[in-house]
C-alpha cells in the first residue's frame, strides 16, 4: 500500500534533490515526489504579490508502496548523502497536509481572505486559515500573514499563513 513519507535535504536545495532523485532512482519505486509550496503575500509600494516559496524548507515528500527498498537504493547512490532515512508521514500530519496542499499534496497553500471588524477582529475567513481561527498566536496585517501553531511533525510547529483583506485590490 502506497503512502507518503518525508525525506530531509538541505533546505534551499530541494527542488535539486526532487530532480535528482527523479532521474537517478528506479521509478518503480515511487509515485509522486513534491516539495511542498506555499503562496505568500508581499507588499511593495501599496501593491499585492503573491510570490511561491517552500513551505517545509529541508524536506521532500515522496509517495511510495516500498519504502525499505526506497532507502537502500538512495544509501547505495553517492547522490543522495543528504537523505538519513525514509520517514513515513503520521496521518494526522497527512489530514493537515492534505487540507494545506490538496489530496495529491499538488498545490500550493493558498491564501485567505480575511473580513475585519472595526477592532480588526476577523468576523470572516475566506480560504485555507479558516479552519485554524483558533490557533492564530500572531496576525500582522501590515505583512498580510497570519501565524498559526499546530501539532505537526511531532511537535508543535508555527506555520505562516498568507491573507489578504477584504478591501485589497488584486493586481
Amino acid at each position: 500500500m502506497e503512502q507518503w513519507y518525508v525525506l530531509k535535504t538541505f533546505p534551499g536545495r530541494e527542488e535539486k534533490a526532487a530532480d535528482l532523485l527523479k532521474r537517478n532512482i528506479t521509478p518503480a519505486l515511487w509515485e509522486q515526489c513534491r516539495v511542498l509550496k506555499k503562496v505568500k503575500v508581499f507588499r511593495s509600494g501599496g501593491a499585492l504579490h503573491f510570490p511561491e516559496e517552500v513551505l517545509f524548507p529541508g524536506y521532500l515528500f515522496i509517495r511510495t508502496a516500498c519504502p525499505k527498498s526506497l532507502e537502500k537504493e538512495l544509501k547505495r547512490s553517492r547522490d543522495f548523502p543528504q537523505f538519513p532515512s525514509v520517514t513515513p508521514v503520521e496521518p494526522a500530519d497527512l489530514t493537515f497536509l492534505k487540507d494545506v496542499c490538496g489530496e495529491a499534496l499538488e498545490q500550493p497553500m493558498g491564501i485567505t481572505r480575511l473580513t475585519l471588524d472595526r477592532e480588526k477582529q476577523i468576523i470572516r475567513a475566506e480560504g485555507i486559515l479558516s479552519g485554524y481561527l483558533d490557533r492564530i498566536i500572531k496576525l500582522n496585517l501590515h505583512k498580510r500573514f497570519a501565524l498559526v501553531e499546530t501539532a505537526l511533525f511531532n511537535r508543535i510547529q508555527p506555520i505562516l499563513f498568507g491573507v489578504t483583506l477584504e478591501q485589497d485590490v488584486p493586481t
